[in-house]
């Protein structure tokens, strides 16, 4: 059987309750019968007050406590007038001579050394024994059966009111806790509610959904987790569309192109001369070369690329990397400096990973930065490397980036409206690259403007020879 959460804070709250007032009846029945017992011995003992100065005359006037057997009248004129006497006083002599006298209540006595004088401790069950004292020496004990004190009808009707007052004190209590249980429950499950509601909101596909986080508690944080999930899909989702929507038209440039020179040579508008099949493999190269960033980015997004880590010097890397673009450097008029101590500048890492890094690095600067014979294009390279971290500065020349474009260079098929985004740029991928790599490497990378008049990327790498 399905209960709502309501219904079960509900029970939980009254079952709490309920276990308290039953505690507390407890405890404080406990208390009233020790208290008013207490309270009843007390009054008991100053009753029996001048019976035990009496006993104690009559223990001094017969030197012990032998008369108890030889005169038992005495005993009972003791008794009646001590214990009694309030009861029989103000009645005429002939009354007292014709009435019943009481029987005297089961009293036991011992004397100093603790003998029994009168009684035995055969089913008296529990006792109250009161010293009897003469001139500061105790000289013998008084036995009170405790069963007498709710003898007293008055006793008896003020106990039994008491624990009535107490019982319904209880019920009052359990009806106003299930009263104030009800609109807590369902206050305390509204949060709740507004959460499922809205959870199944959000795996409809409305990532609009929000909540509110009025509040302090663990269900307002649980509330503005979910609107955090809530705008982080919804982002997700955008980025998505965007990503499809770019991922077309990078690849509809190249198709586009490629259909028509086919079509013109289908309709012989073209000949298939060098120069056609020139601009048909530049085509194919640059789809090729899409297609390949994106296997490699996937790969990287997956966590599947592998890395093999090992003591490299990034120095050597960066000369190889310039080595292999030697001859498109020189014929792109284009002037790269690199400044490095002379101590290797070593780090952990994977050299394939690290090469494709500053590959797609030197082709971004290539690709985006305006040089010819009469203004070269420049790239300046500057490894530092401390105790904590190697850092590598990429500077290269004008056209610049806009400052509120460099927070986004990162992301795929991002490129920058303006002078750095000319039709002989790449795919817009190779940065999204670049920082996947720099990540595995638990580097940081960061974009700023470039003293050149270009773009500067900050890299840095944890140093060591160890991982």
């Amino acid at each position: 059987m399905r209960i709502k959460l309501r219904y079960k804070l509900f029970l939980v709250i009254l079952l709490a309750n309920t276990l308290l007032t039953t505690a507390i009846v407890i405890a404080n029945n406990r208390a009233f019968s020790t208290g008013f017992t207490a309270y009843l011995n007390e009054v008991q003992s100053r009753r029996l007050a001048p019976l035990l100065e009496g006993l104690a005359e009559a223990y001094a006037d017969q030197d012990g406590w032998q008369w108890i057997g030889q005169q038992p009248e005495r005993w009972r004129r003791i008794i009646d007038r001590n214990v009694y006497g309030d009861r029989l006083r103000g009645r005429p002599p002939e009354a007292e001579r014709d009435r019943d006298p009481p029987s005297p209540p089961p009293i036991q006595l011992k004397d100093a050394r603790g003998h029994y004088v009168l009684g035995d401790d055969r089913g008296n069950g529990p006792m109250i024994w009161l010293p009897i004292e003469w001139q500061g020496k105790v000289v013998g004990e008084l036995g009170v059966p405790q069963s007498l004190r709710l003898t007293a009808q008055f006793d008896r009707l003020f106990a039994d009111q008491q624990r009535r007052q107490l019982r319904w004190i209880a019920l009052v209590s359990l009806a106003l806790s299930a009263a104030v249980a009800i609109p807590f429950a369902s206050r305390l499950v509204r949060p709740i509610s507004r959460l499922k509601t809205a959870t199944h909101r959000l795996t409809s596909g409305d990532y609009e959904v929000q909540l509110p986080t009025d509040g302090g508690d663990e269900l307002a944080d649980l509330a503005r987790d979910f609107n955090t999930l809530s705008g982080t899909l919804a982002q997700n989702l955008s980025a998505r569309q965007r990503w499809i929507s770019d991922i077309s038209h990078e690849l509809r440039t190249p198709i586009s192109v490629l259909r028509a020179e086919l079509e013109a040579l289908q309709d012989g508008i073209r000949q298939p001369d060098a120069e056609t099949l020139q601009s048909l493999h530049q085509e194919i190269e640059r789809l090729g070369g899409l297609v390949e960033d994106l296997y490699e980015l996937s790969l990287s997004d997956a966590g599947a690329l592998s890395y093999r880590k090992e003591a490299v010097d990034l120095n050597d890397i960066i000369a190889e990397v310039r080595g292999h673009f030697q001859s498109a450097l020189e014929q792109g008029c284009f002037q790269v400096r690199i400044h490095a101590g002379d101590s290797p500048a070593l780090i952990q890492g994977d050299r394939n990973r690290l090469i494709q890094l500053f590959t797609n690095l030197m082709q971004n600067s290539l690709s985006y930065t305006d040089s010819s014979a009469e203004a070269p294009g420049i790239l300046d390279i500057d490894v530092t490397q401390d105790a904590r971290s190697t850092r590598i500065l990429w500077s290269d020349s004008a056209p610049g980036v806009p400052e509120a474009a460099l927070p986004r260079l990162f992301e795929r098929l991002y490129r920058v409206e303006g002078s750095r985004n000319r039709a002989t740029g790449g795919s817009g991928l190779g940065l999204a690259i670049v920082h996947n790599v720099v990540d595995a490497h638990q580097g940081h990378i960061e974009a700023k403007p470039s003293s050149l008049g270009g773009l500067t990327l900050e890299i840095r790498f944890p140093s060591g020879r160890s991982a």
